[in-house]
Order: structure tokens, then C-alpha cells, then sequence
């Protein structure tokens, strides 16, 4: 029977778990076991996103030996959930480094369930100087890009009014689910809840490389500590679960990420305001 730990319906739009095709996971039986915690966390639709490099698209033939094992590795994986009898539905895209101008997204393997949307990441972890017109050149493609952990970025913190203007352009963020636990470091953990308070975030997900424990649920539990916020005056209500906050986590976590692999618009979630973090879990930065 599958566990509902969370009482949440989670759609988790990153994760690397094709298996032997990036750093996630290495076999089919780690991308089984990377399945199973997932459905332990309460995932009931992940979308499997391995790494794609933009400048492989001025390389065809690599670009085509790339996508096939891609296409290989994800029939393997679908086809051994469904002999386990896995509950959990398996669909794909990539994460697309933005590591060159070329922003040739026609085939639907590199989008987001096929949809219009894609998962986007600069090309270092370090915010380029140049990201606006990165982001601009998917958009001007005809895509919608959904930039990957923007809170990882060096520099993010200090730049949010360049965020700002990406998000009034049309990109939206996806945050992962362990950068509100500490697991990236104090910066990271800093600029998630603070892309959280001002509401900018469009939906959290695991980028699971198959190592350890998604933390989807931790970080789940977490955000019901959080106050729904007017403005940049808190509310003053009690850190508990309340309904508008109840409503944010399931936009963030299932709504919004059911909207993109449908290719419809997604919707705003409203500011909230998480209490002061712990500090960070040390020895845990190496799992991205």
C-alpha cells in the first residue's frame, strides 16, 4: 500500500532518477530504491529531468546519442515500476544548461512532460552576469523557462531585483525541498526563505540524485511552520498549520506543478514567512 506521510499530493518536477545516464542514479537498482524512497515521501508523479548540456545541440550526433540513451534508460525504469507494481507515475524532460546560445528545444524529450515548459540551470553556481538574456533567449524560443534552484546561485541574495525582472518577464522558480533544511549551506537556506516571504517561488521539488533521502517531507513539514504574511508585516498567528498556508504548500508541492506538465499558466502562491532557521546540517553540501 502506498504510505501518505504527508497528506499532500506531491508532483516533484526534478529529480535524476534514469538510471547510468548522469550523476543520479548509477544502476536500475539505485533508480528502483531512489523510486521507492520518493513513494516513502509521499510522490505520486515525478518527472525524471537528467542533464542536458545546450551546447550538446551544436554537436548532432552526440545530441542524438544522448536522447537515446535517455530513451533507453527511461523505458527500462517505467517498465521495472510497473512489474514492482510501483504506485507512481514516471514522466521525463532534462535539465538544460544554459551553456550556449543555442536554445533548440523542438524535441518534446527535453521539455518538461512534453509541455512547453522547461527546466532551466546556468551553467556554473555562480549567477551570470549575463542570466537575463539567457532566460530571454528560451523565452523568445517560444518556451517557458522554469529556472532550476535559483537559491544555489552565488549571488542570488544580492541580486534579487534582477529576479524580480525575470519573473515580471515570465521565468518561474523552482526551489529545492533541502535548501529550506540547511543542506546547501546558510546562504542557500537564506535565499530560499526569502524568495518564499516575498512569493516568488512558483514550486519546491527534490532534484534527487538517488543518494540518501528526498527531504521532500521534511521540508513539507517545515513550511507548515510558516506564517502567511501582508505585505512585509507578518501576521501575528501562532506557527501551526493554518488553511492559507495548507493552500500554499499544496500549490507549491502538486498545483503548480500539475499546471506545467499540463501547459497551463501557473498561479501565484502567497508570501509566507518561515521562522528562523536552524543552523546548517554539516558535512551534507556534496549531494546537489
Amino acid at each position: 500500500m502506498k504510505p501518505e506521510p504527508t497528506s499532500v499530493r506531491i508532483t516533484d518536477l526534478h529529480s535524476h532518477v534514469l538510471p547510468a545516464v548522469d550523476d543520479g542514479a548509477q544502476d536500475l537498482d539505485e533508480a528502483m530504491g531512489a523510486l521507492n524512497r520518493l513513494i516513502e515521501n509521499g510522490v505520486e508523479r515525478v518527472v525524471a529531468t537528467p542533464h542536458f548540456r545546450a551546447s550538446l545541440l551544436e554537436r548532432p550526433a552526440r545530441e542524438a546519442d544522448k536522447i537515446h540513451r535517455f530513451d533507453a534508460a527511461y523505458q527500462s525504469l517505467v517498465a521495472a515500476a510497473t512489474a514492482a507494481g510501483l504506485e507512481i507515475a514516471i514522466e521525463r524532460g532534462c535539465e538544460f544548461k544554459l551553456d550556449a546560445p543555442s536554445v533548440d528545444l523542438s524535441d518534446p524529450r527535453l521539455r518538461l512532460g512534453g509541455s512547453d515548459y522547461v527546466l532551466v540551470e546556468f551553467a556554473s553556481f555562480q549567477l551570470p552576469p549575463f542570466a537575463a538574456n539567457q532566460l530571454l533567449g528560451v523565452r523568445d524560443a517560444g518556451w517557458h523557462p522554469l529556472l532550476a534552484h535559483p537559491e544555489r546561485y552565488q549571488g542570488t541574495g544580492g541580486a534579487l531585483d534582477r529576479v524580480e525582472k525575470w519573473l515580471d518577464e515570465g521565468t518561474r522558480l523552482q526551489v529545492n525541498a533541502r535548501s529550506f533544511l540547511g543542506w546547501y549551506g546558510d546562504e542557500a537556506q537564506s535565499v530560499a526563505a526569502e524568495l518564499l516571504r516575498r512569493g516568488w517561488i512558483t514550486c519546491i521539488a527534490s532534484d534527487y540524485h538517488a543518494r540518501g533521502r528526498p527531504d521532500l517531507d521534511a521540508a513539507l513539514e517545515l513550511l507548515r511552520r510558516a506564517i502567511p504574511t501582508s505585505g512585509d508585516a507578518v501576521q501575528k498567528t501562532p506557527h501551526a498549520p493554518n488553511d492559507a498556508t495548507e493552500q500554499a504548500i499544496r500549490t507549491l508541492f502538486h498545483e503548480n506543478p500539475t499546471r506545467i506538465l499540463a501547459n497551463e499558466p501557473t498561479v501565484s502562491v502567497p508570501p509566507l514567512a518561515l521562522p528562523k532557521p536552524a543552523s546548517q546540517k554539516p558535512g551534507r553540501r556534496w549531494f546537489r
